[in-house]
Order: structure tokens, then C-alpha cells, then sequence
């Protein structure tokens, strides 16, 4: 999966529009798909997908402190299987 920015020109105005495409093989080639249109969200939330496709640490899973929270339910779960 990766970050896709599109340009597109009406009446001489430029608009972008941001969404989560897949990269997958077919019989006759590569091609892709939107798997998610994040136009909407704020910049700064974007970003952070946009970071976190490339694989990049957004944050460091200490200092969300889910380990104080007693309702982090799955997440706990998620994070052990991550760990192994």
C-alpha cells in the first residue's frame, strides 16, 4: 500500500485529492487500486498515514501510557503479536 497525491485542473483551479492505493499483479500486469480516500481528513492526520505506509515511527508505543489504561482491550493483544 502507499500514499497517492492527484492534481486535477477544472476552470483553471488546481485541486488534490489524497488516497490509499494497493499495488497488485494480474495476468496482464500491474495495476492498482483505491483502497481508501483520505482527502477529507485534516493534513496533519494524513501525514501520519502517509508516514506510517513508508514504515516510519510516528510515535514511540511507550509514551501513549495504554500500558496504565485498563481498557485498551485488542490493542494489548495486537501489541503482544507486534512484539513476537
Amino acid at each position: 500500500m502507499y500514499f497517492c497525491e492527484v492534481k486535477s485542473r477544472q476552470k483553471g483551479k488546481v485541486y488534490k485529492s489524497y488516497f490509499i492505493r494497493e499495488s497488485y499483479r494480474t495476468e496482464k500486469g500491474p495495476r492498482s487500486r483505491t483502497i481508501c480516500n483520505v482527502t477529507a481528513l485534516p493534513e496533519e492526520v494524513r501525514e501520519l498515514i502517509r508516514l506510517g505506509l513508508q514504515g516510519k515511527k510516528v510515535v514511540e508505543v511507550e509514551k501513549l501510557g495504554l500500558e496504565e489504561r485498563s481498557d485498551f482491550g485488542g490493542l494489548a493483544v495486537l501489541r503482544e503479536a507486534w512484539e513476537r
